[in-house]
């Protein structure tokens, strides 16, 4: 089952996905965070905003970008519409500037540096070895077939050989390559290319993502100190989840697993 999607919802699709693997594999940087907040980033998606685990972790991650700005003494429109970019520059420099706001963006990276990373064992690991492999063998089975995926499509990570290729983040934005590629063959035309594209998609997503997420977010959600980060946890899982349905994969909450629908 392949639900056909437009070029619109293939494009925010592509957009969340790219978006989600940034906040994942990137250390949090004050910049960065206050480009985040001034432009509301979290208010609202394109894509999954009507799933209920990720419009949760939507919430939760706006809720801490706005405590942030009311730290800072600054007022910015939360309500989901986006500020003019004048607007958006000036108010990340400010919040960049902010004593409160560095200290609390100081916060994100060490939970990031726990949760992700770890001084040992992190905290709720995004590599998918972690997970599936005995031992949770790094560098294993899972990281080479993901590197070969990537590797059919003239991807090489940044990190290639230093850091194992199965991470959620690397994983999400391969996902996002293949989307892009559905649309542009889509958009070109070329039936046949966007189906293959699908395809792959769905092969990827069931073998590499959709066994261990929901274990994942779970370490996520007992771990994460922060909405910011808890957020993340949620709004990733429901933006996956949300995707696997035009596959016909749903979660089954009762079985806490992911399950393709018969018929």
């Amino acid at each position: 089952m392949n639900t056909p999607f437009s070029s619109e919802t293939l494009a925010a699709v592509e957009v969340c996905l790219a978006g989600a693997s940034a906040l994942l594999y990137s250390e949090p940087a004050v910049p960065a965070v206050a480009a985040q907040v001034a432009a509301c980033q979290f208010a609202s998606a394109p894509f999954a905003a009507d799933n209920a685990r990720a419009a949760r972790g939507l919430a939760l991650m706006n809720g801490w970008c706005a405590e942030a700005v009311r730290a800072a003494g600054l007022a910015v429109d939360g309500g989901g519409s986006v500020p003019a970019e004048a607007a958006v520059a000036e108010v990340a420099a400010v919040l960049a500037e902010d004593a409160s706001f560095a200290e609390r963006v100081g916060e994100l990276r060490r939970e990031w540096l726990r949760l992700f990373v770890g001084a040992g064992a992190p905290e709720a690991s995004c590599l998918e070895s972690f997970y599936v492999e005995p031992n949770s063998h790094m560098f294993g089975r899972t990281a080479l077939t993901a590197r070969a995926a990537y590797r059919r499509h003239g991807l090489v990570p940044e990190r290639v050989g230093r850091e194992p290729d199965d991470h959620l983040a690397l994983m999400l934005g391969f996902l996002a390559r293949l989307v892009q590629e559905e649309r542009a063959a889509r958009e070109a035309g070329d039936e046949a290319a966007a189906d293959e594209a699908a395809v792959e998609q769905e092969a990827f997503l069931t073998e590499h993502v959709l066994p261990w997420l929901a274990a994942w977010r779970y370490a996520v959600e007992k771990h994460a100190r922060t909405d910011y980060f808890r957020g993340l946890g949620d709004f990733v899982f429901g933006l996956c989840a949300c995707y696997a349905e035009r596959f016909g994969i749903r979660y089954d909450e009762a079985a806490q697993a992911f399950k393709k629908r018969l018929g």
